[in-house]
């Protein structure tokens, strides 16, 4: 602005950053506040000394002393701020009260001035304890104590008044009611002194220590705009009724229990936090208060800017968090941040540990953890960590990162060409790295995830039990998210100082190249031929050499080729296509088919679902798959057992010793020629009159599934499985299980095979079905019944099938309506129907994690209330967290944003919390449903509904739950017989009306596989190409996601013209020149091999 500026200092801030950036400085004569800065004669002497037109009293100390004003008028300087009568209505606490009343502001119930303390306890009887005891002069948190009860209030009166003296020469004091629940809320105001009063946003100061603001945050988050409107509403008039002038903070205290807010205060100055309110406007109050001061008031304040964005203060406090983060001060000499700095994320980088989050599949949770844990493990161990150290896995294109502290670091995996500080530097060995240096990490070449080991690990929270990223789910890793720009990664301590200098060269696995394919050892099971399967068509499995699809992840990777011979027309109750079966677990690694579409289920994969998985990945062989990209090529071999352990066992002994092994054997020497020689069934119960048929089915080399009955629904099914669970886990708990998973029928276990043989762990489990309880009659368990909010049909579930209809499917039985078509399906007479079995049915939650995170499987205790549909073929891509579903005869919550495959009628409560802020959620579990609990819901509008939500998801709302409900089997088959006749009605009506729906579809159309569509652009074209043109080809298999310049259009050099997708991640396509867009020679939507020429530009002279 041009104006001469002079600080006053006091001894102690000889060296403050305000006095080296006056234009000169007066020192004051002492060193405490009261010596000094209290001194008010002292500054205006100062002042007159220099000349000084105006004062600017800052954030403390006098800036709201109106006697201090005063003297500076008299002195003739002008003090740039509020009138002395302002600062004397408003700063003084017990008098602004009376203003903020007269101003019909809301206020705390509280009592005037308090004189002695018989008139505290006196006053404090009439407001209710707990109360607030306040210095009326106070600010910043000084003169503030909370009393409890009355020994209190005596105790800390005399406290309080003395603070008051100390730090504002003012010992008056009163007192206010305390509310716990409270949230900090402060308006900025700005007056021109004439009546003319502005509210520049909220800002949020709830986040304090010591009675010191820690966080400022505006706008306020979660803070309804009703709220906000009114807080600044009550501000303005506050502010107007006294003609203030300059700027001011109105503060408020809001009562989240109630929703109501009442004022606390005033504050007659700048304070501190002003920045943030500044960054959303654009402005600068300081530069307004002089202007204000000089007669010429900035016209912004009579046409205030519109807020952008959000801006947040942090105060830094030097404390010792040890002691109860007590005051720590002293000299800060020098801070070396022990951190990485992302400067470009890469298209898709995480941070991951081994194994991962392991021990919650049975809840609907992955594991996460490296794709290529065989690289990861090796990656910790060239940098001296234990194998399970927090790493980064670098997917494609990988990051550039700072190192801001010198540190070892080891990249294994894919290849990404990395480059630190500009020179090429070697995979798998230990690189040293010193502060300041850049790490540069390419495209991949060859591979797909690279994985990059620090000495000592990350340092991120870790969240059930792991460091490792689940990005669907938001938890995890850094934030719960894939890396971005300017990210911050703290690197643990090392505890080890023992780093090798190389590995042997056998180490280092060798990738497939473009001609060759990957060979991938598999086990066969649980679901093969004949009860699945054609006995042919497995042959023809291990014969085919399958292509990776471009729409592959960590969920899973998709498979192309022939398509599968079923041995069965139909899933029966489970759904209409073959590849349906009642809800079980799914093992990682296992190759689902979801319709005639089979899918890897990888890391990130979901646990619970009703498909058909017919080969599992050896254990020691699924660090493959994380390196595969779209387009590669696999060759899956059979294998024993025993060959799989063998294989891990030599992996295990290579990454503890560093060595190669000596005993490694290719596949195609150790798988047999005749797949159907490793039978996929281990062993079999027949029934008995008091056991149903007990199969145990091999699902890879660390899982068995066993299956109970017929393949149909039957709740003694089910309950059996829990007698199994409860004698393996609690009566008779077996060394090497590790972790047991229910599905509606089944149970699959997870064991650790080099503790425990897999033929071991058969006999004991044959030996626990001996031992289980046969009367059906004795049977109960706990089942709580949990009611819970539906809206029928809401807006984000019918987006949801809007969304299916626009990308995936254009027609299908169950589109455009999914409840059309369970009313026609079922036989119903009409919709209101369909909404009225749903909020009769009790749902029986038979299993948890069916599309992730909690979500049930559960299925109406009455018969009746089972409706029948069929799953969405192919699945939709996207499904809203809350959204209710029914598939088969199952009903299931979503438990986040996911694909899902199930018909929606609308949408409920989040039945999973990150971090359990509701107390729904017991014994600290993110998942809300249990084994056998109930769910009813009753109707509510969506509108009610989304307020129900957020109130849920933080805590401000409970649900009805009875906990002392049982279920009894006995009564429950007691039921069944009493009701048999009317239940027998009802399935046969529903049975006619599906197979009538049923052969009014195309089955041959609803059963195929999806195919690959063929290359769109004119091959003829593309190779006419003229001289100077220049070709623009895609560099990775995918789909055409976006299109951005049409024909004959003019294109800048390096401009965006494409955008790809492929593995749900987006890579661009840009000119390499300016010119004009000669060909398009792709359509959105296609799919493209790398190589393929999209466009073709012409270039034009700049």
């Amino acid at each position: 602005m041009g104006i001469r500026s002079v600080a006053v200092y006091s001894e102690a801030d000889r060296y403050s950053a305000h006095v080296t950036a006056a234009d000169s400085a007066v020192a004051l004569e002492g060193n405490t506040p009261g010596e000094t800065y209290l001194r008010g004669d002292l500054i205006i002497a100062a002042a007159t000394s220099q000349n000084v037109e105006a004062i600017i009293p800052g954030y403390g100390f006098l800036s709201e002393n109106s006697d201090f004003a005063v003297q500076c008028e008299a002195a003739g300087i002008c003090f740039i701020g509020p009138t002395p009568e302002q600062m004397h209505q408003l700063g003084l606490k017990h008098i602004a009260y009376e203003v903020a009343a007269s101003a019909d502001v809301p206020l705390l119930p509280h009592s005037g001035l308090l004189t002695d303390i018989e008139k505290a306890k006196l006053e404090a009887k009439i407001v209710g304890y707990p109360v607030i005891l306040k210095s009326t002069a106070g600010a910043g948190g000084m003169g503030i104590m909370l009393c409890t009860d009355e020994n209190q209030l005596v105790s800390r009166f005399s406290e309080v008044k003395r603070a008051a003296t100390k730090f504002y020469s003012d010992d008056g004091v009163y007192l206010e009611r305390y509310i716990d629940d409270a949230r900090h809320i402060e308006v900025q105001i700005f007056g021109d002194g004439h009546g003319h009063v502005i509210a520049l946003n909220e800002r949020d100061c709830s986040l304090q220590r010591r009675h010191q603001k820690i966080v400022e945050e505006t706008p306020p988050p979660n803070l309804s705009d009703e709220v906000r409107v009114c807080l600044r509403d009550a501000a303005v008039r506050l502010g107007t009724s006294v003609k203030y002038r300059s700027a001011g903070t109105v503060e408020f205290v809001y009562d989240r229990t109630c929703n109501e807010f009442y004022f606390l205060e005033v504050n007659c100055r700048l304070q501190v936090e002003h920045p943030v309110t500044e960054l959303v406007y654009g402005i600068d109050l300081v530069e307004w208060m002089v202007s204000l001061a000089a007669g010429q008031p900035p016209r912004a304040l009579y046409s205030p800017p519109i807020p952008k964005g959000v801006a947040i203060e942090v105060r830094l406090c030097s404390e010792e968090p040890l002691r109860n983060f007590e005051p720590s001060s002293g000299t800060l000499s020098q801070y070396q941040p022990n951190v990485v700095e992302v400067l470009a994320p890469g298209t898709y980088t995480t941070i991951q540990d081994y194994p991962g989050r392991v021990n919650h599949w049975d809840v609907g949770v992955p594991p996460s953890g490296p794709m290529d844990d065989y690289a990861f493990r090796l990656a910790n161990r060239l940098v001296g960590n234990a194998e399970n150290a927090a790493a980064l896995e670098c997917t494609l294109v990988g990051p550039s990162l700072r190192f801001h502290a010198s540190t070892i670091i080891a990249i294994t995996g894919a290849t990404m060409s990395p480059m630190l500080d500009g020179i090429s530097v070697d995979l798998w060995e230990p690189i040293p790295v010193k502060a300041g240096q850049i790490l540069k990490l390419e495209k991949s070449t060859s591979g797909c995830r690279t994985y990059i080991a620090v000495q000592g690990g990350f340092d991120v929270p870790i969240y059930l039990g792991s460091r490792s990223t689940f990005v669907l789910g938001k938890f995890g890793g850094y934030a719960g998210r894939i890396l971005k720009s300017g990210d911050m990664l703290f690197i643990d301590k090392c505890i080890s100082d023992s780093i090798p200098s190389s590995i042997s060269d056998g180490l280092i696995p060798q990738y497939p190249t473009e001609d060759e394919e990957w060979e991938v050892g598999v086990l066969y099971g649980p679901h093969g031929a004949p009860d699945f399967f054609m006995s042919d068509y497995i042959d023809q499995f291990f014969d085919t050499i399958w292509q990776v699809h471009h729409n592959s992840n960590r969920l899973g990777v998709r498979l192309l080729g022939p398509k599968p011979a079923w041995s069965r027309s139909d899933g029966g109750e489970a759904g209409l296509h073959p590849s349906n079966i009642h809800d079980c677990e799914y093992a990682v690694g296992s190759i689902n088919f979801t319709g005639d579409t089979p899918i890897i289920l990888t890391q990130d994969g979901p646990s619970l679902g009703g498909f058909v998985c017919l080969v599992t990945i050896a254990k020691a062989e699924l660090w493959k798959i994380g390196q595969v990209k779209p387009n590669d090529r696999i060759r899956f071999f059979p294998i024993t057992f025993d060959q799989a352990l063998a294989l891990e066992h030599d992996q295990d002994k290579s990454l503890a010793t560093l060595t190669s092994s000596t005993t490694s054997i290719p596949l195609s020497l150790l798988s047999s020629s005749t797949s159907t020689t490793f039978e996929c069934i281990l062993a079999q119960l027949l029934s008995t009159a008091t056991r149903p048929t007990v199969v145990y089915r091999q699902a890879g080399d660390h899982y068995i599934l066993i299956e109970y009955g017929a393949m149909q629904l039957d709740l003694r099914y089910r309950f059996r499985v829990h007698l199994l669970m409860e004698e393996l886990r609690d009566h008779h708990p077996v060394n090497g299980i590790l972790e047991l998973a229910p599905g509606v029928r089944s149970l699959q276990i997870r064991y650790d095979s080099r503790v425990i043989h897999q033929q071991q762990l058969l006999a004991i489990l044959l030996a626990a079905e001996f031992r289980l309880l046969t009367e059906e009659s004795d049977i109960c368990v706990k089942s709580r019944i949990i009611y819970l909010p539906l809206a029928f049909e809401d807006s984000a579930t019918l987006d949801a099938v809007k969304r299916y209809r626009e990308t995936v499917k254009q027609s299908a039985p169950w589109l455009p309506n999914n409840v059309d078509f369970i009313q026609r399906i079922n036989g119903l007479p009409s919709r209101d129907d369909v909404l009225r079995i749903v909020f009769d049915a009790s749902y029986l939650v038979l299993g948890l994690g069916d599309v992730y995170l909690g979500a049930p499987c559960a299925v109406p205790i009455d018969p009746r209330h089972r409706l029948l549909t069929s799953k969405y073929n192919p699945a939709r891509t996207f499904t809203a967290e809350g959204t209710v579903g029914i598939g088969g005869v199952y009903m299931c919550i979503y438990g986040m944003d996911s694909p899902g495959g199930y018909q929606l009628i609308g949408r409920t409560l989040p039945i999973w919390n990150t971090f359990t802020l509701n107390t729904a959620f017991e014994d600290g579990h993110p998942w809300l449903l249990r084994f056998f609990d109930q769910v009813r819901f009753y109707p509510v509008d969506e509108k009610e509904l989304s307020i129900q939500r957020d109130a849920f998801r933080e805590g401000r709302l409970s649900v009805r739950i009875v906990h002392d409900n049982v279920f009894n089997l006995g009564e429950y088959n007691a039921f069944l017989k009493r009701e048999s006749e009317s239940i027998a009605n009802f399935t046969a009506k529903q049975a006619a009306a599906f197979a009538e729906e049923v052969s009014h579809w195309e089955l041959d159309d609803y059963r195929r596989r999806a195919h690959t569509v063929a290359n769109g652009y004119d091959i003829e074209e593309a190779q006419e190409a003229i001289d100077g043109q220049v070709d623009l080809t895609a560099d990775i298999c995918g789909s055409v996601w976006k299109i951005l310049v049409e024909k004959d259009g003019m294109v800048e050099m390096n401009a965006l013209v494409i955008t790809l997708e492929a593995m749900k991640m987006e890579f661009t396509v840009r000119s390499p020149i300016a010119g004009r867009v000669c060909s398009v020679l792709c359509h959105t939507g296609q799919l493209v091999a790398a190589g393929d020429v999209l466009l073709r530009i012409e270039p034009v002279e700049q």
